[in-house]
């Protein structure tokens, strides 16, 4: 046999070597492929069909959370009100997490945030944009009106303890929950001037597991609803004399429709009062 006849059915071999070699890689590929396709066509629908319908208990606004705390974000697997109440604390439906101080009063453990206020009244006054900073520039008026309207959506929910209603706390009610409040933990201007709020809950809570009930934003109190100024209480973000940061202070608000950049509120759970 000639050389050149010899080379060409070397090559003829190699060549239906390597067809075979492809054809072989081919199916291999289109194998991975189909595999590969159906793994994730199960993931996704793991992903979407399978997610609790109770919200996590942690606060979206800091990672703060009250021990057994558990809100809600549909009717499925709805926890049941009168349990969560026998707790240290809860999340309501609209995210606000809930402290129990004692049987008849829960407070917030925050100051009410602009993505809740936004969520609640379908707006956001604040000059301090930021979704977990406290809600500013609203009025007495704005805070009762709020607190009205969380009531009315809570109980709709299903996320209301019977008998009870959300609130403003009274100057004695908030005496409370500023017990242990450090001004350390107070976001001030006193030790270095700030420019607007700051994030609740960036600071430590007092005894209460309670954030910034001294600082970030005055808040205000319930009473009294027969004098032509309203009452604030703890401080806020632009506060530099020591004297206004102290608990006993009182800031006056040049009545119940007075807005300012440096007024928000906490809400409390207590029992309804008669209409």
């Amino acid at each position: 046999m000639k050389w050149s006849a010899v080379t060409s059915l070397l090559f003829h071999l190699d060549k239906e070597r390597i067809q075979h070699f492809l054809s072989r890689m081919k199916a291999i590929l289109v194998l991975a492929s189909s595999l590969a396709f159906s793994f994730s066509h199960v993931l996704a629908q793991d992903s979407t069909a399978a997610k609790p319908a109770t919200a996590v208990a942690t606060n979206t606004v800091s990672g703060k959370q009250p021990a057994a705390a558990t809100g809600t974000g549909s009717s499925t697997n709805k926890p049941d009100i009168k349990e969560l109440i026998k707790g240290p604390g809860f999340t309501n439906d609209s995210l606000i997490a809930m402290v129990k101080i004692s049987p008849t009063l829960w407070a917030g453990m925050f100051e009410v945030t602009q993505e809740q206020y936004q969520k609640v009244m379908g707006s956001n006054p604040s000059d301090f944009r930021g979704d977990h900073n406290p809600v500013d520039s609203v009025s007495w008026n704005d805070a009762q009106g709020f607190c009205a309207k969380l009531t009315d959506v809570e109980k709709k929910a299903d996320m209301l303890p019977e008998g009870f209603e959300y609130a403003l706390p009274t100057q004695a009610q908030w005496e409370t929950l500023m017990d242990g409040a450090d001004v350390k933990d107070a976001v001030t201007s006193l030790d270095s001037s700030r420019t607007g709020t700051a994030r609740v809950g960036s600071l430590k809570p007092n005894s209460l597991n309670l954030y910034d009930t001294r600082g970030n934003v005055w808040e205000f109190c319930m009473d009294p609803e027969d004098k032509p100024y309203r009452v604030l209480r703890g401080g806020a973000w632009d506060t530099f004399i020591d004297i206004n940061i102290r608990p006993e202070f009182r800031w006056y608000s040049n009545g119940p429709d007075d807005r300012k950049n440096v007024y928000g509120f906490r809400c409390v759970l207590v029992p309804a009062t008669a209409k």
